[in-house]
């Protein structure tokens, strides 16, 4: 049974469709206090419901430092501690066994946004939220059934946030409200079930500008591409565009690239001083194409999108 879920996420930072500077931003759980409300058809839900929010959010922003000027969501992985959520209805008889019992299971959410604006001054953010769920799962046990609901894959409706994203003591630092509602009806009856509070999540500001060059490139010739800057010692990838520019998450890298379409052209491992370079041979046929090249590696990408003619 595919469980139709209606899931509202809010959580808040910042970024433009052309981001300059991924952050995977780690939450503060202790200060990252949450908790849950909820009902069903049967009565009113009841458990622990003290929460506490743990693991990252992803965001890209216009700048490595502030001001950061714009924002968008790129992912993340959100869970709760503890990891299984547990709510039950009285029976009216309390020498029964409840009426229902539902777990909610192993959460982990990434949020994405479209880009949204950022105070210079405050950093205040305003943007709508959506939430997917790499993992996760419902049970219910109600009226003598259990249902088991998988939830990886599931994406969330948007919803309204108003966030703020600042930069102090070498960190970029994030306030990130919280509101996830779960409804549906599963085993015969109907419930509704809200997750809300507040994330804190920070990360350190990035101090490395990694910018990728090329000469000039010649259809049936080699062409030489170069990339300083970059962290040492790491593979590093060298992919180019036919399409243009854009933004493309790459998740296995944690970080979205300024291009479309991306294809890999090659890899190499950055030397001691994080720099690169490529001999690549252009393609007989390809004089007048234009390509869009960018670099990359784990969590970082270079800040510039290399445009060439090919002669």
């Amino acid at each position: 049974m595919r469980f139709p879920l209606l899931l509202s996420l809010t959580l808040g930072l910042s970024v433009p469709a052309l981001a300059q500077t991924q952050y995977t931003l780690d939450i503060d759980s202790p200060a990252s206090a949450m908790n849950w409300n909820g009902s069903t058809s049967l009565g009113t839900l009841k458990g622990n419901k003290n929460l506490n929010a743990t693991g990252t959010t992803m965001v890209a922003v216009s700048n490595a430092s502030s001001p950061f000027g714009t924002g968008e969501f790129i992912g993340g992985h959100m869970g709760t501690i503890p990891t299984e959520i547990y709510a039950y209805v009285d029976n009216p008889l309390p020498f029964l066994p409840p009426l229902a019992k539902i777990w909610i299971r192993d959460l982990d959410i990434a949020a994405y946004s479209p880009p949204f604006g950022i105070d210079a001054t405050t950093g205040d953010f305003s943007t709508n939220v959506s939430g997917y769920l790499h993992d996760g799962e419902v049970e219910v046990q109600a009226l003598g059934t259990t249902t088991i609901m998988p939830l990886a894959g599931t994406w969330a409706d948007p919803y309204p946030v108003n966030g703020m994203v600042t930069e102090a003591g070498g960190k970029i630092n994030g306030h990130l409200p919280v509101n996830v509602v779960l409804s549906d009806s599963v085993s015969g009856i109907s419930f509704d079930f809200s997750l809300t509070g507040n994330v804190y999540a920070s990360a350190d500001i990035s101090t490395t500008n990694m910018v990728v060059s090329s000469g000039t490139l010649t259809a049936g010739q080699n062409g030489l591409i170069d990339v300083v800057g970059g962290n040492p010692n790491v593979p590093t990838y060298l992919v180019y565009s036919l399409r243009g520019l854009g933004s493309t998450t790459i998740n296995a890298l944690g970080i979205v690239l300024d291009i479309l379409s991306p294809k890999l052209a090659a890899t190499a491992t950055s030397d001691a001083n994080g720099d690169v370079s490529w001999t690549q041979f252009i393609p007989n046929g390809t004089t007048g194409v234009t390509v869009w090249i960018q670099a990359c590696q784990m969590g970082l990408k270079s800040t510039n999108v290399e445009q060439e003619v090919i002669q």
